[in-house]
């Protein structure tokens, strides 16, 4: 046995489609399990009498590997941390893919928090964004299997398949539940991308980071010298949706903007030792800095942005961090199979533990109202003058953010909510009748994913590029 080459995690994020963790990062590869381990006699030779009891009298017929990896699971359950698990050799396989170049699947990453199984951030230009996937959505059904007090790992097998078929998420949402189809794909894993933006008379440098896996350092720190090579005004780095990933990549990237005697990251085990890398910044850089989060930055993102708010004075704008700070150490085993364990935690550069706290904004932005609605047939087949509820109020906040002045009670369809939606039926090439039916919430809802995928309506972006420019 040998540790893994993923060496240390933090947290336990997993690509819905490809079954594997996009929050592997590693701080060290030094850590090694010891060459023997022998069992405890006291105690554990009960593991075998069980065993063999089941095999003599159960009803059930099951196998020795089934029974093993039950126990397995079962030893990882007993420490109640749901960033320790072990992966057999085809989901370990899977976990690799993850920091590789591509998968397929829907494009989303899954984290469980309690009895739910929830979408951390959906990949971007992924099935599960363009199906209208959010950060924080609960998945409670795939293919109407309900997944309640399931293992991500189990979740993720269930969603995960092969290009071009469909997979049926039930997806709650603001006390709401609704079915997505999506369609599965191949996810390429191009996880930085860049551009200069003008603003009031600047040039401001725009870096989106996906995730953070094994390319990802050496595209940011080429992209970061373009921009560079323009000379920027302000640089603005946006980790919103990002669930994590490698941690030599994410300290690669920053440790150019922290000051030498500061700590990128410290690492403190169970016996309280940290250990620390520095910055390497000689020198500030010569434009303003500033980095754009949301409930989706999670474990490597917030590092990230720990990182440059207290070691490089960068200003976060946008929602609170998901709250990841805690580091997990992958071991492989001789089979293939793989033992993924907290091992410590990591604090920001002032010595800060983030876990379930999440970084707090310098200046909060949130995105307009619309960017978290719910399906609008939620709740009914079609909706008319005189229906009420939460599906009407969903109706309510999309026409106003599509431009179609609905007026009245946001939970009451009355009769101004009727012509706002003659008014876009006629506007889309549908019967302008004021019911909205499947097709005319459909052509609602595209169109509402249209809006927001606009930067012209993203308010906490263009916070950013305000502050950027001044």
């Amino acid at each position: 046995m040998k540790n893994s080459t993923a060496g240390l995690l933090a947290g336990a994020t997993f690509v819905a489609g490809a079954g594997a963790g996009l929050a592997t990062m590693a701080f060290t590869d030094t850590t090694a399990l010891p060459t023997a381990i022998q069992p405890r006699s006291e105690g554990w030779d009960k593991v075998e009498q069980v065993r063999k009891l089941i095999e003599a009298h159960s009803l059930k017929d099951i196998s020795d590997e089934a029974l093993l990896i039950g126990a397995l699971d079962g030893m990882t359950a007993a420490l109640d941390d749901p960033y320790s698990d072990f992966l057999d050799a085809e989901e370990t396989s899977q976990f690799t893919d993850s920091i590789e170049s591509s998968f397929e699947g829907i494009g989303a990453t899954l984290e469980k928090k309690g009895e739910d199984i929830l979408i951390v951030a959906p990949i971007k230009g992924a099935p599960a964004e363009a199906a209208g996937l959010r950060p924080g959505d609960v998945i409670t059904a795939v293919d109407g299997e309900s997944i309640e007090g399931m293992a991500v790992e189990e979740a993720v097998r269930l969603i995960r398949g092969e290009k071009g078929t469909v997979v049926t998420l039930t997806i709650r949402r603001g006390g709401q539940e609704a079915d997505y189809e999506i369609t599965r794909d191949t996810i390429p894993i191009e996880t930085v991308t860049s551009e200069v933006k003008e603003e009031a008379g600047k040039k401001i440098g725009y870096l989106q980071v996906t995730q953070f896996s094994e390319p990802t350092d050496d595209e940011f720190l080429e992209q970061l010298e373009e921009l560079e090579s323009q000379d920027i005004d302000s640089l603005i780095i946006d980790v919103r949706g990002n669930p994590g990933g490698l941690l030599p990549s994410v300290i690669t990237m920053v440790e150019g903007f922290v000051p030498t005697d500061t700590p990128v990251v410290q690492i403190e085990d169970a016996n309280g030792e940290r250990e620390s890398q520095s910055g390497r910044a000689r020198e500030a850089k010569p434009y303003g800095l500033f980095v754009l989060t949301d409930e989706g930055s999670a474990s490597a993102s917030e590092i990230l942005a720990g990182a440059l708010k207290e070691g490089a004075g960068a200003t976060v704008i946008g929602n609170k961090t998901f709250g990841k700070g805690v580091v997990q150490t992958a071991f492989d085993l001789a089979d293939g199979s793989n033992l993924k364990l907290t091992t410590s935690k990591w604090l920001t550069p002032d010595g800060n533990w983030i876990n379930e706290k999440g970084i707090e904004p310098d200046i909060e932005v949130n995105q307009p109202d619309y960017f978290s609605v719910n399906r609008i047939l939620a709740e009914a087949d079609t909706l008319e003058v005189g229906d009420y509820g939460d599906s009407v109020s969903n109706l309510h906040t999309v026409l106003e953010g599509l431009g179609y002045e609905p007026g009245g009670q946001a939970g009451y369809y009355g009769d101004t909510m009727a012509r706002a939606v003659s008014a876009f039926q006629e506007d889309n090439n549908l019967t302008a009748d004021g019911i909205v039916n499947e097709e005319t919430a459909s052509a609602l809802e595209s169109r509402l994913l249209e809006v927001i995928q606009d930067e012209a309506n993203d308010a906490q972006l263009n916070r950013a590029l305000e502050e950027a420019a001044k």
